[in-house]
C-alpha cells in the first residue's frame, strides 16, 4: 500500500476540482447556446462555481457518513 502525505492529497483535489470547473465552464459555453441560452463567460464562471461548491460540499458530506458509518 502506497502511503500518500497530505500535500499529494490537497494537490489531487485541486486538479480534481479545477479540472471540473474548467470543463463546466467549456460545457456551458458550447452547450447553451443549443438550447437559445447565451451566458456570456463570467455567468457560465459564475454558474460552475456555484455547481462546484454544492458538489464539493456534497462529496464531503458523503465521505464523513461513511466514514462515521465504518466506525
Amino acid at each position: 500500500m502506497m502511503y500518500t502525505t497530505p500535500m499529494n492529497d490537497i494537490k489531487e483535489s485541486v486538479i480534481d476540482v479545477g479540472s471540473g470547473f474548467v470543463l463546466a465552464v467549456l460545457i456551458q459555453l458550447l452547450i447553451f447556446p443549443l438550447f437559445d441560452l447565451h451566458p456570456t463567460i463570467f455567468d457560465s464562471m459564475g454558474i460552475a462555481l456555484i455547481f462546484t461548491v454544492v458538489s464539493m460540499t456534497r462529496s464531503a458530506l458523503w465521505r464523513r457518513y461513511f466514514r462515521k458509518k465504518r466506525l
